[in-house]
C-alpha cells in the first residue's frame, strides 16, 4: 500500500487459498451413501496400548491415525480427505496509521480444524511502499527542501509538500543548511490513539552550478 493509503486508511481485497469441508461427503471423506466405520484395530478409540513387561505405552493407532474410524469407500470429490481446496477473497479494513510492522488477523478465515473444531485464522502482513518525498519516522514525516543562498540569508516564504497538498513555510533570515522546521500535525496518525505526528522540513542549500558575469560580480562585491 502507498504512504497516503496508510495515512488515510483503506479497504484492500486479498485473495488466498484454503481448504473447506467437502459438500459431497459433508466432511466425512466417505463415498456418498456410506459412512466411516469404526476402526477394528483400536476398537474405535484411536489409541492402542502396547505392553512390554511392566511397561504399558499408549500410542496413536496406526490403522486409523487416531481418528477412531476408517473410510472403506472414498468420496470421489475429495478423494477421502473430507475437504477440498478453494480460492477465496476477502475485503480487509486497514486502519489509518499502520506501518510495515503491522499484521492484521482475519479470525476464522484459515484452515479448518481436523476434528471439527473452529477454523484457524489468516494473517495479513502490511507493506508500505517508500514515498518519493517523505521518509517516515514513527508518526513523524521527514522532508528535505532546497532553498537558495538569498532565501537562507534574507528569509523567504516557500511552498512545501504535505500529505494534504502544498503549504507555505516561513524561512527566517540567517537560516543555516540542515536546519529543521516543524509543521505540527502534518504527519501520520497512530492507529492506537488520537493525534497526528509532525512534518519535519529539513532545508539544504542549493548552490548554482553556473553563474553569468553579472551574478559573479555581484557575489564578489557582496
Amino acid at each position: 500500500m502507498t504512504l497516503l493509503e496508510a495515512a488515510r486508511g483503506v479497504t484492500k481485497t486479498v485473495h488466498f487459498q484454503r481448504h473447506e469441508r467437502c459438500v459431497e461427503c459433508e466432511g466425512s471423506g466417505a463415498k456418498k451413501g456410506t459412512k466411516p466405520e469404526s476402526c477394528k484395530y483400536c476398537g474405535g478409540h484411536g489409541q492402542v496400548v502396547q505392553s512390554s513387561g511392566i511397561f504399558r505405552v499408549q500410542t496413536t493407532c496406526p490403522a486409523c491415525q487416531g481418528q477412531g474410524s476408517v473410510v472403506k469407500e472414498h468420496c470421489s470429490a475429495c478423494k477421502g480427505r473430507g475437504h477440498i481446496p478453494k480460492r477465496v477473497q476477502r475485503d480487509v479494513e486497514i486502519p489509518a496509521g499502520v506501518d510495515g510492522q503491522t499484521k492484521l488477523r482475519l479470525s476464522g478465515e484459515g484452515e479448518p480444524s481436523p476434528n471439527g473444531g473452529p477454523s484457524g485464522d489468516v494473517y495479513c502482513f502490511i507493506h508500505v511502499e517508500e514515498h518519493e518525498l517523505f521518509v517516515r519516522d514513527g508518526q513523524n514525516l521527514i522532508c528535505q527542501v532546497p532553498i537558495s543562498y538569498t532565501q537562507a540569508a534574507l528569509g523567504a516564504k516557500i511552498d512545501v509538500p504535505t500529505l494534504d497538498g502544498r503549504e507555505t513555510l516561513d524561512i527566517p533570515p540567517g537560516t543555516q543548511p540542515g536546519d529543521v522546521f516543524t509543521m505540527r500535525n502534518r504527519g501520520m496518525p497512530d492507529p492506537r490513539r488520537r493525534g497526528l505526528g509532525d512534518l519535519l522540513v529539513q532545508v539544504h542549500l542549493e548552490v548554482p552550478k553556473r553563474l553569468d558575469a553579472r551574478e559573479e560580480q555581484l557575489l564578489r562585491e557582496l
